[in-house]
């Protein structure tokens, strides 16, 4: 039986087409994948590499990503695999931006290309192509005489037994009409050139892998630098956003690493310039572009000795040397993937940590333990990991507060209406800084916003414990507290509300203070009323929580109550307005408007954006 992770619903069949990772093996014993890998129970159904997905008793394919986007996907893995390993080991609440190693494994030329640089500058490749070395083919055709330039092999003994080459006879011999004649032509589809072709080719893949690694490597911190300098940023969320990059890189050391990586880009494009146009000319044009060659090198006296051939094999050699490097088997590819979808998951918790900052400061989760609990407005939360999923549980109701179910997927997916959200892998260079998805969350290192996307959903999830039970009646009071509250001092009429019912009921409608606060929960306690007393510290707890602000973490902010349950906070520190507000359909929002230094969204505010867009 599986377990589909995107519906929470279990299935004895999987459909035709498999998307790695979403599903869980929940049966007794191991299934096996394509005859070389067992997937026990509790584990993840990943993709080896291939399409092919073959179980014991079914057969399947799996949903692959575009071919062309693999190197942005290797970066992305390299990325997620390199994070993943330092949370294993670092206790520190560590930053989800790209890792500076990542940055300046790629950031230099490679030993194959400092030497294939060299190899270009002097000229070597350019002299195979238009001086190359050749063979001589001889070839015997019966030609016309004028045509025939040397005779052939028995050419004399052809001509006297073929009277139809005769021209004429006369009484001193034949003069012949045809001959067998001998030509010679010139064969370029020699050993060494063919190595030299497909060495090109090899050359030109590699290159344009290179490339578009340290494109995307080179856009991520142009993006960075530029979003330093940006007016149309809010200055706090600015500050945020940097302050997580600059745990990787400081300005300085952004700007000067782009510099690296322009100049690791020009070269490369310099060496990919040369070799197309050496595939355009000369000597690759004649050979055929379906000769291949093995994948181990034939070493000729030519490619050991010439004093130009001699470099091909020391390229080809180096290039094979990186290929294998970077090869691996189906079975090694189904123990990386799996790898990759916990380094994922570490990824997404590492996002979810970051989020609950301003919730708690000390939200920082062991993978030991996979839980952390910390206290807000009254209540107390758990933050915990079970399988590839992250939960936020409030502990008091035993209530699931936001479920992120973890996807490592690189490929388009129409994501079902669920309760839970479900942060998915994105190589998308041009993500915009935008929520355009009810249940679904792009998180990359290459992203500045992952954070604040993240943060945005539980913002306005844990919002709701606040505006869900703001103004509600606390019922089945003692008289006791009755007659206390008659005889309490006008000023908290304002603040305690009883309402009109039989019996009445008391409404938390502002902030209590200290004093008279202890007052009535030590009333409520000496008449054996526990419950009420707890759900007045709680409303309580929750106006607090409300008095601060969220933007500039000012504390004490007045909260005026209004009319049917609603109430209005402006912040003097940093203008920041909210309102709670009810909706057509009765509903209760809260409103936060941001003072309008830069324009009303998410670019700007991150997750202080009150819309959607």
């Amino acid at each position: 039986m599986w377990f589909d992770r995107f519906t929470n619903t279990k299935c004895f069949d999987l459909p035709m087409q498999i998307e790695s990772g979403r599903y869980v093996w929940e049966g007794k014993h191991a299934e096996c994948l394509n005859g070389h890998s067992d997937i026990y129970p509790g584990e993840i159904l990943v993709s080896d590499g291939s399409e092919r997905c073959s179980l014991n008793q079914t057969n399947h394919q799996f949903l692959m990503p575009d071919k062309n986007r693999q190197q942005d996907i290797s970066l992305f893995e390299n990325a997620i695999a390199t994070i993943g390993r330092q949370l294993e080991h670092d206790s520190k609440l560590m930053s989800p931006m790209l890792p500076s190693a990542v940055v300046d494994a790629d950031s230099h030329l490679l030993p194959l290309e400092k030497k294939l640089q060299i190899i270009l500058e002097k000229g070597h490749l350019h002299q195979i192509s238009h001086r190359p070395r050749l063979d001589i083919r001889y070839e015997e055709e019966i030609t016309d005489v004028a045509r025939a330039k040397r005779l052939a092999k028995g050419a004399l003994v052809h001509l006297a037994s073929h009277s139809e080459c005769w021209q004429r006879q006369t009484l001193s011999g034949v003069v012949p009409k045809k001959v067998k004649a001998r030509f010679s032509e010139d064969d370029f589809h020699i050993y060494e050139n063919r190595v030299y072709a497909r060495l090109l080719d090899k050359l030109d893949t590699h290159l344009t892998q290179r490339i578009r690694t340290v494109e995307q490597l080179n856009d991520t911190l142009d993006k960075a630098l530029r979003f330093y300098d940006n007016r149309d940023i809010h200055h706090r969320l600015s500050y945020k956003v940097c302050d997580l990059w600059g745990q990787t890189f400081d300005e300085e050391a952004t700007l000067e690493t782009l510099t690296l990586l322009e100049e690791t880009l020009t070269m490369l494009r310099a060496m990919h310039h040369s070799i197309c146009n050496l595939k355009q000319s000369g000597l690759y044009l004649l050979i055929n572009r379906n000769t291949q060659i093995g994948g181990a090198l034939h070493r000729t006296n030519i490619l050991n000795h010439d004093a130009h051939y001699r470099y091909l094999s020391i390229l080809w050699e180096m290039l094979s040397k990186n290929q294998q490097r970077l090869k691996s088997s189906p079975a090694e590819q189904f123990v990386r993937n799996q790898e990759l979808s916990e380094y994922y998951c570490r990824y997404v918790g590492l996002h979810f940590q970051h989020a609950l900052k301003p919730y708690s400061a000390e939200v920082e989760c062991k993978y030991e333990s996979q839980e952390k609990v910390f206290v807000w407005a009254g209540r107390e939360f758990k933050l915990t990991r079970e399988g590839f999923d992250w939960t936020l549980v409030e502990n008091r109701e035993q209530v699931d507060v936001l479920r992120i179910k973890t996807w490592l997927g690189f490929h388009d997916h129409n994501y079902e209406k669920s309760n839970s959200l479900i942060a998915f892998s994105s190589i998308d260079q041009e993500l915009k800084p935008s929520i355009d998805r009810d249940n679904a969350i792009p998180l990359s290192p290459m992203d500045l916003y992952g954070v604040e996307r993240l943060g945005w959903f539980v913002d306005r999830t844990m919002t709701q414990f606040l505006v869900a039970n703001y103004g509600e009646p606390i019922q089945k009071l003692p008289q006791e507290l009755l007659d206390f509250l008659s005889a309490s001092n006008s000023k908290h009429k304002k603040s305690l509300k009883l309402t009109g019912d039989i019996p009445p009921s008391l409404c938390v409608l502002e902030d209590v203070s200290n004093d008279f606060s202890s007052a009535l929960i030590k009333v409520l306690r000496e008449n054996n009323a526990h419950e009420q007393a707890d759900s007045l510290i709680l409303r309580i707890e929750e106006i607090k929580v409300l008095q601060q602000c969220p933007v500039c973490d000012s504390r004490n902010i007045p909260l005026k109550s209004q009319a049917n349950s609603t109430f209005s906070l402006h912040c003097d520190s940093c203008r920041t307005n909210r309102y709670l507000i009810k909706n057509r359909l009765g509903e209760r929002d809260l409103l936060l408007k941001v003072n309008n230094e830069v324009s009303d969204s998410f670019s700007s505010l991150g997750r202080w954006f009150s819309g959607s867009n």
